[in-house]
């Protein structure tokens, strides 16, 4: 358990490394929407390392307050990805994405604080990742197939999205309120393919922004 711990406070710090060298690529003239990319990554690192930290700060980091970071970032992520691709995010797709967190919300604090249960803090986390990574990688495969980066980037949230729900699937088929991630070889090695999914996708959103300058170098003046 202790070993899965340090992987996690790793994963988290690799998370929000991707989430320096974005901010270090953009803080000259900053693109739209890559300020939500850099915060929403670094509120997932942060969610990454509260579940390796749970050991010695309290169950709340990870029962709680990982779900939370988790969701809230990559909501903040695709908010900024309708930003970079399309320069505005409309009223229905905020209105969406801050209903669904909002409603994610209550139900964790619900199922933490109010009726302690594992079980639907996952199916909650789960579905309202699996709609926003889809949602993202939908939207990236509208937007600008062509782009190499940009369909990396979509491949990488639908994987992201397949490795959350067969997670999710075999913790439930196998449930151990005591182990969390530990409820089966497989979803111990489906939650490390999670993590690598998702720096994945940061490589290929930091490729898209120095694509976007090589663009705007080329044109001409």
């Amino acid at each position: 358990m202790l070993f899965l711990q340090f992987v996690f406070i790793l994963a988290g710090g690799a998370v929000a490394w991707m989430a320096l060298l974005m901010w270090r690529a953009d803080s000259r003239e900053p693109l739209p929407g890559v300020t939500l990319w850099i915060v929403g990554f670094t509120a997932v690192g942060a969610a990454s390392a509260a579940s390796g930290v749970a050991y010695w700060v309290g169950d709340w980091a990870r029962g709680f307050a990982s779900h939370l970071l988790l969701t809230g970032g990559m909501g903040l992520v695709w908010l900024g990805i309708r930003l970079f691709l399309h320069g505005r995010v409309g009223l229905l797709v905020f209105l969406f994405v801050g209903g669904l967190l909002i409603g994610e919300c209550v139900g964790i604090y619900w199922f933490f604080f109010v009726r302690e249960s594992y079980q639907e803090r996952l199916t909650i986390t789960c579905v309202t990742l699996l709609l926003l990574s889809m949602s993202m990688a939908m939207n990236l495969f509208y937007a600008q197939l062509g782009e190499r980066a940009v369909t990396a980037a979509g491949l990488c949230y639908c994987l992201f999205a397949l490795l959350n729900g067969l997670r999710t699937i075999t913790i439930l088929i196998n449930p151990d309120n005591l182990r969390y991630f530990l409820s089966g070889g497989v979803s111990s090695v489906v939650t490390v393919l999670m993590v690598v999914s998702l720096i994945a996708a940061q490589a290929a959103h930091l490729r898209m922004i120095h694509d976007a300058r090589l663009e705007d170098a080329e044109e001409p003046e």
